[in-house]
């Protein structure tokens, strides 16, 4: 009778235990699946009154993800928005649509292939010569792509470093003149991969294979942006020209299944539904960092969605940067001009 009793009072308290224990791990999942859906899926929404009145903004890759986002919201503020991209048919879709949206009838589409130098220059040529001012250039354009190019480098390094490299060398005259009366802004969109790797000239001219590869290169590419933008920074002083870069984070963006590989995708999804956020919530400290005037201050900084970072000491490595500037201006034909 008594060992009856012991083993009910035992069965009870191991049943206790496991409800507890359920408890216990229910309310555990609760919150963390709350903190997950509220602020890692989403985010704070960015909010400010200010106007864009009489600026202009260039954006490339403008007609898909945080880039549209971007362009509807500046263009609210009455900014004068051109969307540079590849399609162009696309583009004039989501130009008719902003202007229809927000009632600003300053927006522009242009053409421009940022994996063919001639394309570029041929875009900033007509930039510059149409457009009277450039007060934002946001490189926001980028793809994560296997292959080469024409120009024997690897497609990755053309669009994400090369291209943005050639026009924004191209328009910086531009830049630097407007500045003695009105401020200009720089804004290279990149990835915190740059952490993560180095880089050497051999890099450019081979092929990002294998399952990690296309993200492996796409991190040494922004970490060419990187130096490219420290050095950039440099060289500007004495200039109101402010050149910083941002990482959005995980975003999911029509481009990611447009542009890139069938395995980046695969890779991509994945680290989007647990880490990633939607273009809206994605755009939202990119937002700030273009409007908010105090950030000015952090010349050549990185932005790690909404916060300021310092730089890795790899990454501002000046020893790298007259190399990397000169094998630059020799693929982009630059050193010939």
């Amino acid at each position: 009778m008594r060992f009856n009793v012991f083993k009910f009072a035992l069965k009870g308290y191991f049943m206790q235990k496991m409800w507890f224990n359920l408890l216990v791990s229910a309310a555990i999942a609760a919150v963390v699946g709350y903190y997950w859906l509220n602020y890692v899926k989403k985010g704070p929404i960015y909010e400010s009154d200010k106007k864009l009145n009489g600026k202009t903004v260039l954006i490339t890759g403008g007609n898909c993800g945080m880039g549209r986002l971007l362009a509807m919201d500046l263009a609210k503020r009455g900014a004068r928005v051109v969307i540079a991209s590849r399609n162009l048919e696309k583009s004039n879709k989501v130009k008719d649509e902003i202007i229809k949206e927000s009632g600003n009838r300053e927006v522009r589409a242009m053409q421009v292939d940022l994996e063919d130098f001639d394309s570029v220059r041929k875009f900033a040529k007509e930039f510059d010569e149409s457009e009277k001012y450039l007060d934002y250039l946001l490189n926001n354009a980028g793809m994560v792509l296997e292959g080469m190019t024409k120009y024997g480098i690897n497609r990755i390094f053309v669009v994400n470093y090369f291209s943005r490299f050639l026009l924004t060398n191209l328009l910086l005259d531009k830049m630097k003149k407007q500045s003695a009366e009105r401020p200009v802004r720089i804004i290279n969109l990149i990835s915190d991969m740059y952490k993560y790797v180095d880089f050497d000239e051999s890099d450019m001219t081979r092929d990002s294979s294998g399952f990690m590869g296309p993200f492996i290169m796409y991190g040494k590419a922004d970490l060419a942006d990187v130096r490219f933008l420290q050095n950039l920074t440099r060289k500007l002083k004495g200039y109101d020209v402010t050149a910083q870069l941002f990482n959005p984070g995980y975003i999911m963006s029509e481009g990611l299944s447009t542009y890139y590989s069938f395995r980046a995708r695969m890779l991509s999804h994945v680290l989007i539904f647990l880490m990633g956020q939607d273009a809206y919530h994605g755009y939202q400290p990119y937002l700030k960092l273009v409007l908010d005037d105090s950030l000015v201050k952090h010349k050549g900084g990185f932005f790690n969605t909404w916060t300021h970072e310092e730089w890795l000491p790899h990454a501002t490595k000046e020893s790298a940067w007259e190399p990397l500037m000169r094998k630059s201006l020799e693929v982009t034909g630059l050193s010939s001009t």
